[in-house]
């Protein structure tokens, strides 16, 4: 009688092991997440080509000027030459990401760790000094007088040093403790496993999202508080507005470039944490990539900070003129940003 309802039970219905299904399963999703998309690919290629060659142009120029032309060390020097140093190590790793856009990664697997490491440290890093150059300007606005005690180029120094240290340590341990394998041969600066990266979440909170109330408050803070200032002349009225469209700039190009980025990081976390369909997670991955992109326009719109906030850059130009009109700060402040 068993033999017979044996017989009666269709071979679709039998039951495989668990084991047999998730492993179907994970490999169907690791060759969707290791499909080419031909358009991202292309938009990866332009983009990137254009970050290489503006971001090269703008910070050689910047390196010149800072490391040739300037005298005198500020606090603003110090936060300016930490975040060019930042910008250039991400440009080292362009031609690799172009490379690996197009063609399959042959090169040495060590190479890859080492640029991937050292392309996500200096975005995070940038992120860091980004923050301190906007707490420091907000100090030495709202505190001129009490901010001369605790601001000098040491402790401005320091506090890069500080932040270099930190994400430092933190990449050697992930490097030493994490598991590599987040893609497949053949693959760099691409993530074709399906699960989730709790290391992602946590430098997208610590790296981006508690930056970000800090960036918000101190340029809201100083331009609320230059609208409000006393104008002595119209010379200084014009500086005024002057530094509250820089900051207002600074605070948009900050936005543009890493909020989409960072919304899609927490957005793919959330997708592969509850195990929802692969085109869904191959379709996050591809934002994802496309945001990291649009991410890299900053290391070419900080040249926005070098050219217009630090006013020693433009006095230390030799092609242009002394001239006070040059000036994005009122002199009145008795500041040096």
């Amino acid at each position: 009688m068993m033999a017979s309802l044996n017989q009666k039970i269709p071979y679709s219905m039998t039951t495989l092991p668990s084991s047999t299904v998730n492993s179907n399963q994970t490999g169907n999703c690791t060759r969707i997440m290791e499909e080419r998309n031909v358009t991202l690919a292309m938009f990866q290629l332009v983009l990137l080509a254009l970050i290489l060659f503006f971001g090269t142009l703008f910070n050689s120029f910047a390196i010149w000027v800072f490391c040739f032309k300037m005298k005198k060390w500020t606090e603003t020097r110090v936060l300016m030459i930490s975040l060019l140093f930042s910008d250039c190590c991400l440009l080292i790793t362009i031609p690799f990401r172009i490379y690996a856009t197009q063609h399959q990664w042959d090169l040495p697997r060590e190479l890859c760790n080492v640029l991937t490491y050292a392309y996500f440290m200096n975005t995070y890093l940038s992120i860091a000094i980004i923050t301190l150059i906007s707490v420091d300007r907000y100090i030495a606005i709202k505190f001129p007088l009490r901010s001369r005690s605790f601001r000098s180029p040491k402790k401005a120094a320091l506090a890069c040093a500080i932040v270099f240290a930190l994400l430092l340590s933190t990449r050697i341990f992930i490097l030493l403790t994490g598991d590599s394998k987040l893609s497949s041969p053949g693959f760099c600066f691409r993530k074709t496993s399906t699960r989730p990266l709790k290391r992602s979440l946590y430098f997208t909170l610590m790296g981006f999202y508690i930056p970000l109330p800090i960036i918000i408050f101190c340029t809201t803070e100083v331009v609320r508080f230059l609208k409000t200032k006393d104008k002595v002349s119209v010379y200084e009225h014009e500086c005024i507005q002057k530094s509250i469209k820089i900051m207002s700039a600074n605070l948009v190009i900050f936005l543009v470039c890493f909020l989409p980025l960072h919304i899609g990081n927490i957005i793919r976390f959330v997708i592969e944490s509850l195990s929802l369909d692969c085109i869904l997670k191959k379709q996050i991955n591809d934002y994802v990539y496309a945001a990291q992109v649009i991410g890299d326009l900053n290391c070419c719109l900080d040249s926005v900070c070098y050219y217009f906030v630090a006013k020693e850059f433009w006095e230390s130009t030799s092609m242009l003129p002394r001239s006070n009109q040059l000036t994005p700060f009122p002199e009145t402040e008795d500041i040096n940003l």
